[in-house]
Formats: C-alpha cells, structure tokens, sequence
C-alpha cells in the first residue's frame, strides 16, 4: 500500500482472554515485524499487574511487573512501538464485577458501564491509567477503549445530573470523554490519546464539535465486516471535526463469539475492503495514521475463547501482507504459505478434508485446531442423526427399548469418538501449555472437549450393558 513510511501496522493483542506467556511473544514478536507490523496495541485488561488500591484488578496469572518490562523490550528489539490500552467507561466488567467496585456501576444488576457521576468513578479510572502508564514510559500513544458503552444515564444521580444541565446520552457519554482525556493530556502531555469511535459514529456534526475532542483524541475507527454499512456521511462528518484518524480491521476475534478456527479469507476481503475506503477518503484528512489490525480474544469479560492466537496467525500474516502490498493474490498467498512452511499451500477457509503441513510458532495447535474441527463435525453429525435419534435417543436409553443390531454400530461410532477426543485432549494440553498459562487450557478443554466427552461417555454407559457382549476398551483419562 503506498502510504508514507509513519502509516502505522498496528497489531491488537487481546490479552483479557488466553493471554500468551512471555516466551511465546519473544517468538512471534519477529514475525510481526517481517509481514510489516510497526507497533502493538496491548488490552492488557486483568493481566495488567494492578496493585494497592487497584490489586483485586489483577488476574492470578496477571503478568508481574518484570513481565511488562520484558514485553516491551522485545517489543522494542523488533521495532515495535507499544500502545497500551485500558478501557475507561464501558467494558468494565473486569471492575466492576468485584464487590469493592460494584458501586461504580451504571445499572446496578450489569458490570458492564462505569457510571460517570459516581464521585469515585474518575478518581478510579486516572489511577488505573497512572499505574499502566507508570510502567510504560517510553510509550508516545494511549488508547482509552470507550466502545459500546450500552448502559448512560440510567442511575438516579446520572439523570439527576442530565436533568440539571439538559444533557443527552451523547453529550453525558462526550463529557465523561473529556474529563478522562484531559487528564491524560495534562499529566501525560507527550503521548497522543485514541479512542474506538463506534459511541460518536451516529453522531451528529453539531455535537462532535460541541464535544471539544477535536484537538485532544485521536477516533479508531472499528469494522470487521467485508461488506461495509457504516453511516454515509461518517468520513464527512469526521473530517470536519478530527484532523487525525486510525481505522482499525481485524484478523481474528470478529465472527463468531464461540469460533476455535479463523476464516482467513474473510479477513482478507476485510482489509481489502478497507483499502478501498481509504483510497477513496483519505484526501478528507489532515493524516489517516494507521490501521490497527486487531485480534479478539473474548467478546467480554465473561465470554468464553474465541479463536487462540497460535491457530490464527496464518490470518494476521495474510492480512498484514495485504496492507503492506495493497492486493491479495496467488503471489502473496504463495508467500504466506512459503514463511509459514504449508505443505500445500495455506487453507484460506477451514476445511475438513485438508490436511496440510506447517512449521511456526505454535503450529502444532493450528494442526490440533483442524483435528478438532473434524471430529466435532462428525460429532454432531452422529448426536443429531436420524439414526441415533430413531433407535438410542434418551427414551430408549431410560427404557432399555433398544434393537442391539442397530445399538452395536452405534455405540462402535459413539467409542471411536470418544477416543479421539480423549487423544485429541492429551496432545492439545501439552501444545497449549508451552504457550498459555493452565487456566486457559483448562477453560478450553472444558468448553470444546470436556463436555463432548461427558455426553459420549453416558451413550456409553447407558448403551454398553444392552449389548450381547462386552465393548472394546475406552481409552482412559489421564
């Protein structure tokens, strides 16, 4: 893409889910920099090393402080500038759901917006931005989240407050905003402020220049759709109001809340979608800065893993080739495939018949990813077949009414999985502890494993005992 050489590539980590240890970032922190990353946008969330008034924030596996400094070195070692991010008003929940800050909340019963005119609430919010930007001093960015905030002026004091000096949601959302900016650029005056933008997109023009954020922030403006259906006039409206904008794509993270496998050509026709906008809005701005490429880890706080960074980093290494040649080919297909050792070339869209080879970090899991993915497929294929709903389903089970001719080959089906999984399970936990801490593996295996494991076992059990002779042997769990 040919932009001037301050066009940042800006790699997202979602570290709020499945956070890597420091020895897998020393791997992959090179390859960033060969597909043309410039700097990283870190969402350190609750593996942020808060402490003292803030230490309830801090994950038990939270990175230490030494932790921090290390990521930023190699970080540096690779040319990588650090941005880190903290969320100041909604997505809070990683506040807001401890009892000592419950009273901060916006709605009472959700944990999800900090409630902007609890007299705590800012006091908070500049501690937790203190303590990151403590132990980032050589960063020349901060990005203060502020995206889908779903819950303003719900509480008595905000409608109190809105009431009393004729605020809507919008200017209650733009002055909070402000505050938290400010701050930042009083205390921080050499760092550059961004924010998401989705909560201003709708707005009108006459509110976005009331709202003075103009000079003092930075919009990232967030779309991970290969169709777009942002308003029409939004490049308009903000061009008016913001001389400097960051776009933000994505490559993984962005299509189902419970995916395990990255659909690498949507991700691709993301980025080349928003080549095209820039190509045709560019001229609007003083300078479209950068594009951060972002990779979701959870939905929330309290979502369950989306897909794990090893398995997508075929996706982060095509999209990053995109921005950095402006197309996508077999050219640069063929060189993806080449860094990333896939024998044949690497599957853009996950498929149950390809098995391919490949050599990166963390390519054992890609390869456990795809197992997986066939398996389950004939998983649930087998739990909703006609032929198991028809002669075991659970009234044949409870009542012994069962035909053994069609029960042997249905429980030899139900074995077979269950073998697989549990092998499936012994090789994936050790490739998942080289690189993520024991409570991500844990919480993985038990979403996508634990449980298919659960209901073949009662097929099982309940089947077995109806057979004229004994089953082979399951393998046993370690």
């Amino acid at each position: 893409m040919n932009e001037s050489s301050d066009f940042h590539h800006t790699v997202h980590l979602d570290l709020k889910g499945a956070p890597p240890r420091v020895s897998y970032f020393a791997e992959i922190f090179p390859l960033f920099r060969q597909w043309g990353a410039t700097s990283l946008l870190l969402e350190y969330e609750d593996m942020f090393p808060y402490q003292n008034d803030l230490k309830e924030l801090a994950a038990e596996h939270a990175y230490s402080k030494d932790d921090i400094q290390r990521i930023q070195q190699l970080a540096e070692q690779n040319n990588l500038e650090v941005i880190p991010l903290v969320q100041t008003f909604g997505h809070f929940e990683f506040v807001l759901k401890h009892e000592k800050f419950q009273k901060l909340r916006e709605v009472a019963a959700y944990p999800t917006s900090l409630c902007p005119t609890h007299p705590d609430a800012l006091d908070t919010v500049k501690l937790m931005i203190d303590q990151i930007l403590t132990l980032h001093p050589r960063s020349h960015r901060f990005h203060i989240g502020a995206d889908e905030v779903y819950h303003i002026g719900f509480c008595e004091r905000c409608k109190k407050t809105m009431a009393s000096e004729n605020l809507t949601n919008q200017q209650m959302f733009f002055v909070h905003i402000e505050k938290v900016v400010k701050y930042v650029k009083c205390k921080y005056n050499h760092l550059t402020v961004l924010m998401w933008d989705d909560m201003m997109r709708f707005c009108e023009l006459a509110l976005l220049k009331e709202s003075k954020l103009g000079d003092i922030v930075e919009p990232m403006v967030w779309h991970y759709v290969t169709q777009f259906v942002l308003p029409n006039d939004i490049w308009d409206r903000y061009s008016k109001v913001f001389p400097n904008i960051w776009l933000a794509s994505s490559f993984k993270g962005a299509t189902s809340s419970s995916a395990y496998l990255t659909n690498i050509m949507y991700h691709v026709d993301n980025h080349l979608a928003w080549l095209s906008v820039i190509n045709q809005e560019k001229h609007k701005f003083k300078k479209i800065c950068g594009i951060t490429v972002t990779g979701w880890q959870r939905f929330d706080h309290f979502a369950v893993l989306c897909e794990l960074l090893p398995q997508a980093l075929p996706s982060l290494a095509a999209c990053l080739h995109v921005l950095k040649s402006g197309t996508f080919n077999s050219d640069i297909h063929l060189t993806v495939s080449k860094e990333l050792e896939f024998e044949p070339t690497l599957p853009l869209i996950p498929d149950r018949t390809i098995f391919p080879k490949c050599k990166f970090p963390g390519s054992d899991i890609y390869l456990q990813m795809l197992d997986f993915l066939r398996f389950e497929l004939d998983y649930n294929e087998y739990i909703h077949s006609d032929r198991r709903q028809t002669w075991m389903n659970d009234y044949n089970l409870q009542r012994g009414f069962l035909n053994p001719a069609h029960l042997q080959q249905l429980l030899d089906e139900a074995l077979r999985l269950y073998n697989c999984f549990q092998q499936l399970k012994f090789s994936i936990q050790k490739s998942l502890m080289l690189v993520f801490y024991e409570d991500t593996v844990q919480e993985w295996l038990c979403v996508n494993i634990d449980q298919k494991l659960v209901k073949l076992k009662e097929l099982l059990d309940k089947g077995c005992p109806h057979l004229p002779a004994p089953p082979p042997p399951m393998i046993a769990a370690k």
